[in-house]
């Protein structure tokens, strides 16, 4: 516990972390600045007492729509000279049918291959020419720009963003050469052994009409069949004002970025096509085993899970405590039980995927392939025996001491708040959401964690996906009486569902 707060420490010298106390847990300020000296003598004979986690005050957000009906929330944090932002559109792959998987993460990275004024190598060089990071993704839920410049070159790099959303002009040539590249990623990914199980356990849960079920990537089927017509109407009907939530930290006032906002994007208008949430989850019934066949692999990829909840869920944070007690840090059951204490991997890891449709529940690990039945084991046991068995005090209140007391460092530079913030964004969450964060977080009770892990988990309605050795692993599984063992079908036409997009 000692080196934690020491971590903290250093990392309030760093980026601006200041303390104080009355008593009752004090209040931590974020932002550069904020940080003070170490005391001038310390006892290093005691551990000190951690005390109550403090709050953590967040720097002012400001909300609010343009004109043309763009949404920006705004953190204004001056003491350093740059500015880093991101612009997302409402419908990533959940905006696209089944037949066009990969369309979503194909138009993102097509955005700076060219517009009415660049071409592709021009936008790259002007980026580069002002030191600017560009970039663009799509994940399942929305589609992303992200800009990260210093101040004083601010200017004429959000004019370069502003073009490459409203502009593309999708050349045909630099269009057939992305995706190449993109189908060389999807048969180098089909021989990874995390990317096959990762592709399965979705596809498992969700089908291949679900848009959670579907590789962001794309396949090889659809990536052949997806054409100039279908990127431009994607864009056309997804990135417009409407739609769009621009989330901006750094050294601006909203008045300048106001200023700069008008002028870079004159004349983009319109509403775009609403994206509802995905559908409601598909029951999983009954415990199944599957096998992804890798011949010869010395190791197995396991997945195991079930579809859970969307980010909108009252149980968010018994949610993420109970996880963090089961698989969501290195002290966690999962991690002890089948790193410290058996030995059979270097580390396992479980979490809620929660997404605006109910995302998955998964628990994961890569293990020496003579012991994959017996991890499967202390999976399942210990997935159980949280449902079962109350968390004692002690253990629940280092679970909600480990979240409350790492939630500064994950707001330690601009990019950092942008991402925070984007995240709210996309699943519909207030800004403001993290000021009473460790509030919520340690009041979390033992009785809130009980009901969590009996809505949410249980090994009996669950899935186990493992991409390994099928002759060695195969009869194992079947005599653990789990339930039925399935063979997957494999195919180099399938890929895992990584975030696509491009630089």
């Amino acid at each position: 516990m000692l080196a934690a707060w020491a971590a903290i420490s250093l990392t309030g010298c760093a980026v601006g972390l200041s303390y104080s106390s009355d008593g009752e847990g004090g209040q931590m300020s974020v932002g550069p600045g904020a940080g003070g000296g170490a005391p001038d003598t310390l006892d290093r004979s005691q551990v000190p007492d951690v005390g109550r986690p403090p709050s953590m005050e967040m720097p002012e957000i400001q909300d609010y729509r343009l004109s043309d009906g763009m949404r920006v929330v705004l953190v204004e944090r001056h003491e350093v000279p740059l500015v880093s932002l991101e612009l997302q559109v409402r419908g990533g792959a959940s905006a696209q049918s089944p037949e066009e998987a990969g369309l979503a993460a194909l138009t993102a990275d097509m955005l700076d291959e060219g517009t009415r004024s660049r071409s592709a190598l021009q936008i790259a060089d002007a980026v580069d020419l002002l030191g600017a990071s560009l970039s663009s993704t799509a994940g399942y839920d929305a589609s992303s720009v992200r800009l990260s410049v210093l101040r004083p070159r601010f200017d004429e790099a959000l004019t370069i963003l502003a073009d490459v959303v409203v502009n593309p002009t999708f050349p045909s040539s630099e269009l057939e050469r992305v995706k190449r590249e993109r189908l060389g990623r999807v048969i180098q990914r089909s021989d990874q052994p995390a990317a096959l199980a990762d592709d399965a356990f979705a596809r498992v849960l969700y089908g291949p009409e679900h848009p959670y079920g579907e590789p962001l990537l794309g396949t090889s089927k659809t990536l052949e069949a997806l054409t100039r017509d279908d990127v431009v109407a994607f864009h056309r009907e997804r990135y417009a004002p409407g739609r769009t939530t621009l989330v901006v930290v750094g050294d601006v006032t909203r008045e300048a970025l106001d200023s700069l906002l008008a002028t870079a994007f004159t004349g983009w208008s319109g509403r775009g096509r609403d994206v509802p949430a995905p559908a409601a989850r598909r029951d999983i019934s009954g415990r199944h085993i599957y096998i992804v066949d890798r011949p010869g692999s010395a190791q197995s990829e396991i997945r195991v899970g079930r579809i859970a909840v969307a980010r909108s869920t009252d149980e968010y944070y018994p949610l993420v405590v109970l996880n963090t007690v089961l698989g969501g840090s290195f002290t966690s059951r999962l991690n002890q039980k089948l790193r410290e204490e058996k030995g059979y991997t270097y580390g396992a890891r479980s979490y809620f995927d929660m997404r605006r449709g109910p995302g998955p529940f998964e628990a994961s690990a890569a293990v020496a392939t003579a012991v994959t039945d017996s991890a499967i084991l202390e999976f399942v046991r210990e997935i159980d025996r949280i449902r079962d068995e109350p968390v004692p005090e002690d253990e629940l209140a280092r679970a909600r001491n480990y979240l409350a007391l790492r939630l500064p460092q994950r707001f330690e530079s601009d990019d950092d708040v942008v991402r925070m913030l984007s995240g709210l964004v996309r699943y519909d969450v207030a800004p403001d959401f993290y000021s009473d964060y460790v509030s919520d977080v340690l009041a979390v009770t033992t009785g809130d964690v009980r009901r969590a892990a009996d809505d949410e988990l249980g090994s009996h309605d669950m899935a186990i996906v493992v991409a390994g050795d099928r002759a060695a692993i195969e009869e194992p599984l079947k005599r653990l009486g789990l339930g039925p063992v399935i063979v997957l079908p494999t195919t180099t036409t399938d890929t895992p569902n990584a975030e696509g997009g491009g630089a």
